[in-house]
């Protein structure tokens, strides 16, 4: 089935208006002038996709100027509907050589407009009779992943296997990250001297009686006895000053 689709444009101040009468002539099948600056074209839509394309390319110069119309069969037609239809018809040629929309949502009205729509189809999909095909995922497994799941290590010797597990952690001490190896239950000794308890975490030597109650100055300081240290220095000098002063 073929439709024939005419647009007639112009004239326009536009500076696109020399390129779209280029566009009319090199893609439209008939192409005829009017007016002076009033074009007609005419496309036939079938099974080229290039007539397709065509309307298209013209219809984005063209739709929006006031004196552009767009028939198909001498009725007026919406100018956005058929550019739509025009850019889906190309899609769908190029790709499939045919008309494979599915139509689960509805039908759009660009497609009142396209020769390519089978509305015996359309109606068989909007009653679920041909749905979409189901969607297929494939995980596939790293090969560490795999080696595990068969009980095989290909990165780790027999030898470390048989070690109890270790970590690695990062300490600070000096300006100087060190890294250590430790047992997730005790720690090892580290290098440079650093006193480490055996268990870890350390766990904190009974209160006495004395400091039981007493919250730790450097734990709960405030601020402003932090800063307080510079102002208790700046007093001391202001009355060392005095005293010179009376003295004399």
């Amino acid at each position: 089935m073929e439709r024939v689709v005419t647009v007639e444009f112009g004239p326009s101040r536009s500076k696109r208006f020399g390129k779209a009468v280029a566009e009319a002539r090199g893609g439209a099948s008939e192409c005829s002038k009017l007016a002076p600056d009033r074009y007609r074209t005419r496309f036939v839509l079938g099974r080229d996709a290039a007539a397709y394309t065509g309307l298209a390319r013209l219809l984005e110069r063209v739709r929006h100027w006031r004196a552009t119309e767009v028939y198909e069969r001498d009725e007026p037609v919406s100018v956005y509907h058929a550019k739509e239809m025009a850019w889906c018809g190309s899609s769908q040629l190029n790709l499939f050589g045919d008309c494979r929309f599915r139509f689960d949502w509805g039908v759009l009205p660009r497609c009142a407009l396209c020769p390519l729509f089978d509305a015996q189809r359309a109606i068989r999909d909007l009653l679920g009779e041909n749905g979409p095909p189901g969607m297929v995922f494939e995980i596939s497994f790293a090969p560490q992943l795999r080696a595990l799941l068969r009980g095989e290590s290909p990165a780790t010797s027999t030898e470390e296997l048989d070690q109890p597990h270790r970590r690695v952690t990062t300490r600070r001490h000096g300006g100087q990250l060190l890294g250590q190896k430790q047992n997730l239950l005790k720690c090892e000794k580290p290098a440079h001297g650093l006193s480490v308890p055996s268990v870890w975490p350390p766990r904190l030597p009974p209160a006495s009686a004395a400091t039981r109650g007493a919250p730790s100055m450097a734990k709960h300081r405030t601020g402003s006895q932090r800063v307080g240290s510079s102002g208790h220095t700046r007093r001391a000098r202001v009355r060392n000053k005095q005293q010179v002063r009376a003295c004399r």
